[in-house]
């Protein structure tokens, strides 16, 4: 099963693999434009991580990942 959450001091997406292997992802498109991390979502074998604006109450954005870490790309809600 693949899993992933934010460590909120380090701005970083760990994400696990079914296999056990770790991938730790600094990646500035998360928090670009003073956005904070809402949560962390799991769709098959991608990692989406939801985002927004500090001052918003929830998520106005979703930044995906692959399984081994690689931006795919970010949508708005």
């Amino acid at each position: 099963m693949l899993t992933g959450y934010w460590e909120e001091n380090s701005e970083t997406l760990v994400i696990t693999r079914a296999n056990g292997q770790t991938r730790k992802v600094k990646n500035r498109s998360i928090t670009t434009g003073s956005h904070k991390v809402f949560g962390v979502e799991t769709f098959g074998q991608e990692i989406h991580v939801l985002t927004g604006p500090k001052s918003n109450r929830s998520p106005s954005r979703r930044v995906k990942f692959n399984d081994s870490g690689g931006y795919i790309g970010s949508a708005r809600l």
